[in-house]
């Protein structure tokens, strides 16, 4: 259940026999938050018609027992009979079970019913039954019965939750399996950890993480481990095989991991940073976390940049349970255990609490080109003046572009006063770029004098890595160009569209239709593609689902518009009740919420397929990942000054948070032509270049309806 679970497996013949004809059961308890444990006689149920009755041999210890016996969550039921990773024998059966014979081996994970009807327990996904999975132990079932778990000598189960262990494996081997094996087997598969030659970094090395690395080594992973102890080396090394071990405070160690991990599951239950480990995924790279901190914090950046994507999990389902053990019976991989008798068990909890335990006790120079007209930031000031430069000469593959419209950005803001200590003055910022096409290089083939485009975050990159190559420049492995503040491959200091014309590679010019305004594409280019790339990637464009988007900004209204036209329903999110009438009226959202409304939100909750967060300034997380189903997916965009939530509003519901940045040429162009043929406009108050210093002061202050366009083509004049 978490890093702390640990590797001892109780044996219940230390127990006592079966207690046969009688029911009666004879288990281990506890009486009341001291969480000790002592014998403890009761019933179970009669064997119904599709029950198995198990004589229990083994049952794992996890971390779970000493919450619940010890009432760490304030909801135990004393007597707590504790247990949830159980095997043993089947000694009977009802009439109407078909999958199990008398003297089979099976197990029993960490739930013992659901509903058996919602769309989760038909899809085999019962941990996530709409009515609720019944725990194993400490839980209520439908009929009001408290549940009692595997320190005991039988157990009777529906048959639905049993799952076959082959006989040639090992039944104390198989215990640790139905909860810490399927805890990291669940969402190692669903999210594709099992494509050899991929790279795994692995937090924690207890109970999960061993397992985690061992699932990891037999999906041809490689896997690098990070513990806060160097003691954990040779066992990683030696004991586990894993690639590489680093100590997570050595600096040095780290940073020479720089982006170069595609998965990273996140055991320890300890508190950590999490922005050090988010460095090292890859673009694209998955983080997902297993293990419970007290809380989930990081900079958005760290999610937004490289597009990142955070998951949260608890085990699986009977299906994939199944498909586990099987794998694991198939691959010869067993859990490191430790076996004790029952009446060490108060030790053992007592030794997990203290975390004494192993695994499971079980950027050519300007040239002589044309001059350039703009404006720039001299300093960090901001303020914004007429400024001369020149573009570079025309090459073969350029396109040179008249500038009619630039939108405005809050990048504007950050670049022009300094914000991130790296302004290289003059700035002439700009990323929102739309004109005329004036001249062509004599290699040019996508594009013709006269043919409006548009340009932008990005103006080059390497144009060979597996990101370019995919069309995904915006996390080229050698860095993207940005359209302003950037520098080139060759060391020129990029000047963005706040200026009459620019030069750009046809590759990084974007087709717009003549019949779509050069003014409404402008804020397409940053604005838009950071909402439709996400929207596009997580399957947002589904008719009938739901959609919460969190502000009703640039960004916001555009996110709005392209889940109307993707036929969603969608619910706006704001802090204040003025933008109800724009919401409800203007964009045609069906559902407006003051986020602040408690009793709005409560009415809202486990109701949206996806969230699309676009609000940069801070605020709570947890109220609305509570708004998201089963499998609901959170996107972030905005960027606060830290993402801040509870681990159990990422991994009750196997929910998902993903970050964003724009996106690659290919996904612009469509989102361009999309828009086009829907009529999709965004929100604009044109403005000239003249008013750009109050527009950006009025940016700072939030006083702004969606987006600011400069009408570049009849304000920029020489002065």
């Amino acid at each position: 259940m978490n890093e702390e679970t640990s590797s001892f497996c109780l044996v219940a013949k230390k127990i006592m026999s079966s207690q046969g004809i009688s029911e009666d059961c004879l288990g281990w308890a506890a009486r009341d938050a001291s969480g000790v444990l002592s014998p403890y006689k009761f019933s179970r149920r009669t064997l119904g018609n599709e029950d198995v009755h198990i004589k229990i041999t083994h049952c794992g210890v996890c971390y779970a027992d000493v919450i619940w016996t010890r009432n760490n969550h304030g909801d135990s039921k004393y007597p707590v009979v504790p247990g949830h990773e159980i095997a043993g024998i089947v000694t009977k059966v009802g009439s109407n079970v078909h999958r199990f014979n008398v003297g089979d081996h099976v197990g029993v994970g960490t739930y013992v019913n659901s509903c058996r009807e919602c769309e989760y327990c038909n899809d085999r996904q019962e941990v996530h039954c709409t009515k609720g999975s019944v725990f194993t132990f400490n839980g209520v079932d439908f009929d009001g019965t408290i549940t009692k778990g595997g320190y005991s000598n039988y157990i009777v189960v529906h048959e639905r939750y049993c799952f076959v262990i082959p006989k040639g494996y090992p039944l104390a081997s198989a215990a640790p399996l139905l909860c810490a094996g399927i805890t990291v087997y669940s969402p190692m598969v669903r999210h594709k950890m099992n494509q050899p030659g991929k790279s795994l970094g692995v937090i924690g090395l207890g109970g999960l993480g061993h397992m985690a690395v061992k699932f990891g080594k037999a999906f041809g992973l490689s896997v690098t481990v990070f513990s806060t102890s160097i003691s954990k080396k040779e066992e990683a090394l030696s004991l586990l095989g894993v690639d590489k071990f680093v100590v997570s405070s050595n600096q040095e160690e780290m940073a020479a991991l720089a982006k170069s991990l595609d998965f990273i599951v996140d055991t320890a239950s300890g508190d950590h940073p999490f922005d050090p480990y988010m460095s090292l995924l890859k673009t694209y790279g998955v983080f997902v976390l297993v293990g419970f901190p007290r809380e989930v914090k990081f900079s958005p950046a760290s999610l937004n940049v490289g597009t990142k994507t955070v998951a949260g999990s608890i085990t699986g389902g009977t299906k994939e349970i199944q498909e586990m053990i099987d794998f694991c019976a198939a691959k010869g991989i067993h859990p490191n255990i430790e076996i004790i008798p029952i009446d060490y068990a108060n030790e053992a909890l007592e030794r997990l609490i203290k975390r004494d335990v192993k695994y499971r006790k079980t950027m050519s120079s300007e040239g002589v080109g044309q001059d350039c007209l703009g404006w720039a930031a001299k300093d960090a000031s901001g303020v914004l003046s007429p400024y001369r430069f020149s573009r570079r000469t025309l090459g073969n593959e350029d396109v040179h572009i008249k500038i009619t419209h630039c939108g405005v950005c809050y990048a504007d803001v950050i670049w022009t006063r300094n914000k991130h200590g790296d302004s290289k003055y003059p700035v002439v910022p700009g990323h929102e770029i739309a004109g005329i096409v004036t001249k062509v290089g004599s290699n040019v083939h996508r594009f013709n004098v006269g043919d409006h485009v548009g340009v932008g975050v990005y103006v080059n990159s390497c144009r060979e890595c597996e990101y370019c190559n995919d069309r995904q420049e915006p996390h080229c492995s050698k860095g993207t160009l940005p359209t302003f503040n950037g520098v080139d491959f060759d060391g020129t200091i990029t000047k963005g569209g706040y200026s009459s014309y620019i030069v750009v590679h046809e590759r990084y010019c974007l087709k717009i239709p003549k019949s779509y305004p050069l003014a409404s594409a402008a804020p397409l280019l940053c604005a838009g593609i950071t909402v439709y790339s996400p929207m596009m990637r997580h399957k947002m464009n589904q008719p009938g689902k739901s959609l919460g988007v969190i502000g009703l900004g640039g960004l916001g209204h555009m996110a709005v518009k392209f889940g109307k036209a993707f036929g969603l329903s969608v619910t706006v999110f704001s802090t204040s009740i003025s933008k109800k009438e724009e919401a409800l009226s203007l964009l045609g959202a069906d559902k407006f919420v003051v986020s602040s409304n408690q009793e709005e939100m409560a009415a809202l909750a486990k109701s949206l397929d996806f969230i699309i967060d676009t609000a940069s300034g801070d605020h709570p997380f947890d109220p609305y990942m509570s708004l998201l189903k089963t499998y609901g997916v959170f996107v972030l965009v905005g960027f606060p000054s830290e993402v801040k939530f509870r681990p159990a509003s990422l991994n009750f519901g196997t929910k998902t948070i993903a970050g964003s940045i724009v996106g690659g040429t290919k996904e612009i162009q469509e989102m361009i032509d999309f828009c086009a043929a829907n009529g999709i406009h965004p929100n604009i108050e044109i403005i000239p270049i003249d008013y750009a210093n109050e527009a950006l002061e009025r940016l700072i202050k939030r006083d702004v309806k969606y987006r600011f366009v400069i009408d570049i083509d009849n304000s920029l004049k020489e002065t």
